[in-house]
C-alpha cells in the first residue's frame, strides 16, 4: 500500500489516501500526482482584497449589518434598520435609526430614543485577526429642528 498525504493549515484541509502499489488492484488505482501544500498554494489566484467590515459584540465580522449594537456594555446605543448606499475600502454610508439612551438623570433610568439618520463608518483599523474593520461611526440628525453629529468609536 502506498499512502498519499496532503495537508494544509489555515483552510484546515487533509486528505489520506491509502493507495495498492502491486498487483490487479494497483493497475485499476493509478497513483494521481499530488503537489506540495506550498504548490498548491501558490498556483492559487491572488487573494482578493478584503473590504473593511464591523465588528460585532460577538460573532465574527460583518458587512452591512442592518442592525448593530454600539455599546456592547450597557447597551445604551445601536443602529437598526440601516439601509446601506455604500460600504467601500475608506467609507461606508447608510440612512437609519440610531437608538440611543438619553442616560437622563443618569444611564439606569434614562429614556431610549429613535432618531431618523445618516450614517458614516470610517476610520478603517487594520487588525491581525479579522483583517481592516471600520472603527468609527458618525451619525447626523436633527432634534426638533436642531442639526445633531455624533461620533461613536467601534469595536476593533
Amino acid at each position: 500500500m502506498r499512502r498519499i498525504s496532503l495537508a494544509m493549515f489555515g483552510g484546515t484541509v487533509a486528505i489520506v489516501l491509502f493507495l495498492p502499489t502491486s498487483g490487479a488492484a494497483a493497475a485499476r488505482c493509478p497513483v494521481p500526482s499530488v503537489s506540495s501544500p506550498a504548490a498548491v498554494a501558490s498556483s492559487q489566484a491572488p487573494a482578493v482584497k478584503t473590504i473593511p467590515r464591523v465588528l460585532p459584540c460577538l460573532g465574527l465580522p460583518q458587512v452591512r449589518p442592518a442592525n448593530y449594537l454600539m455599546s456592547c456594555a450597557d447597551a445604551n446605543a445601536s443602529w437598526k434598520k440601516v439601509k446601506w448606499a455604500s460600504w467601500g475600502a475608506k467609507t461606508a454610508l447608510g440612512t437609519g435609526d440610531l437608538y440611543q439612551n438619553d442616560c437622563q438623570p443618569n444611564c439606569v433610568s434614562g429614556q431610549f430614543h429613535t432618531y431618523l439618520a445618516k450614517l458614516v463608518l470610517s476610520d478603517v483599523t487594520r487588525t491581525k485577526k479579522y483583517g481592516p474593520l471600520y472603527s468609527q461611526a458618525t451619525f447626523s440628525y436633527s432634534v426638533k429642528g436642531k442639526h445633531m453629529s455624533e461620533t461613536f468609536g467601534l469595536a476593533t
